[in-house]
């Protein structure tokens, strides 16, 4: 089962064309050099003398800025070329990076963390486009799977990179503060060097390409919004909404619960990150199997239900084995679900309405992060991270049921074997 699975998706991302395989290299990078980011930016602010409030503060202005920039962003994919807007963000967000590495003083930092939000969601925001604009409707499963496993297989890489670099800068520097820092520019850098794969990228490989064609006024943008199914796509983004404010109370502070309850250092920190984004790879793998035995709802509800027990158990167990296989399983399971979310809500609604649904879900997910991150700094603060834990758990577990009550008579969207015709590499 496992070879059957892997060489399907081997044979996917051959079969894909030039412009998705260059786009999954931008993505890898940009994944790298976040994933680096966000390890260290966290203990980066802790040396710089901040609390777990004033860390929550900066985090969530990032989350507010993603949010902000959901929608202008699914209007820009309309109006210009992929290539442009994913080659402009990858340098932005360099910039973004380098100014959050550099700055001090936390008025400043607020300002920096919410400029980066708005351009990194960019990376994010343009899978479901860009996937369902570039590939064959058999292929997209897996291109949606591969592209999250792309930012996964980054995120280990990057996390063992992030965990070692401040040791190896502290051969250079004494200062604990500096190596950090230094740790954060190799970061800038290597988002930046995601502007050469997306530069690769060409107009007119896929279905349609933005800018091909003459932009939609303001006044057409305005009626296309008028005739949206604004009752599914609230269906769609109030268990979205429920997911961010749970993930927001405590995982943007993980580095940090494993660094104040066990004593761990950035590297062994890093090392367990990678592990983690390992389980995460594999499940991402295992995504579309599950489509095709439970449909995509059954999958998203199985899934993320099944993490629950493993986050109860990182907010009551004292030991460290029991924590650490935990933190493995619920990121696996979790984050499963990722593609499946966004296939099903992409198969849901008319094409037209793909960067605007795509959008919304983000925008719903980070204004609940943005929020909660904020919430879930001050609460750690003073009570410690078992209390964010378990209503992170109880939130993910209203989410689940409101996913199933909401689409339960749906009929369950599969991708039959019989349909998925990739030819052999």
């Amino acid at each position: 089962m496992p070879r059957r699975v892997i060489g399907e998706y081997v044979r996917a991302v051959l079969s894909s064309g030039r412009n998705a395989r260059h786009y999954l290299g931008g993505l890898f990078l940009c994944g790298l050099g976040q994933s680096i980011f966000a390890l260290l930016f966290n203990l980066y602010l802790r040396e710089l003398g901040l609390n777990d409030a004033g860390i929550g503060q900066i985090l969530s202005k990032a989350s507010l800025g993603a949010a902000v920039a959901a929608l202008p962003i699914a209007f820009l994919f309309r109006r210009l070329t992929t290539r442009a807007i994913l080659v402009g963000a990858g340098a932005l967000t360099a910039v973004a990076y380098t100014l959050q590495g550099t700055l001090v003083a936390p008025e400043l930092l607020l300002f920096a963390a919410f400029l980066s939000g708005m351009v990194v969601t960019t990376f994010r925001l343009s899978i479901a486009p860009v996937i369902m604009r570039e590939v064959a409707p058999a292929i997209r499963p897996f291109l949606f799977s591969a592209a999250f496993t792309v930012l996964f297989l980054a995120s280990i890489v990057g996390s063992i990179l992030g965990g070692l670099m401040p040791h190896a800068f502290q051969g250079m520097t004494p200062s604990a503060t500096l190596a950090l820092r230094w740790s954060l520019y190799t970061a800038c850098g290597l988002t930046l060097l995601a502007a050469i794969p997306f530069y690769r990228m060409s107009a007119g490989e896929g279905a349609s390409e933005p800018g091909a064609e003459p932009a939609p006024s303001p006044w057409d943008q305005l009626r296309e919004l008028a005739v949206v199914d604004w009752g599914l796509q609230l269906k769609l983004a109030l268990p979205a909404t429920l997911i961010g404010l749970g993930a927001g109370l405590i995982i943007p502070f993980l580095n940090l619960y494993f660094r104040d309850r066990f004593g761990l250092t950035p590297a062994a920190i890093g090392i367990l990150f990678a592990a983690m984004q390992g389980f995460m790879v594999v499940g991402n793998l295992f995504g579309p199997a599950v489509s095709k035995r439970l449909g995509l709802v059954r999958g998203v509800v199985a899934t993320q239900l099944a993490s629950v027990p493993f986050m109860l158990a990182l907010a009551l167990s004292s030991s460290f084995p029991v924590v650490v296989a935990s933190f493995f399983l619920r990121g696996g399971l979790m984050n499963m679900n990722q593609p499946l979310t966004t296939h099903f809500a992409m198969e849901m609604v008319p094409e037209r309405e793909h960067a605007i649904t795509n959008s919304l879900l983000t925008l719903s997910w980070y204004v609940a992060w943005s929020i909660s991150a904020d919430i879930g700094g001050a609460l750690i603060q003073r009570r410690g991270y078992t209390e964010p834990l378990l209503l992170a758990a109880a939130l993910y577990v209203l989410a689940s049921i409101l996913y199933a009550l909401f689409f339960h008579r749906v009929p369950e969207i599969r991708v039959p074997r019989s349909e998925v015709e990739i030819p052999d590499a």
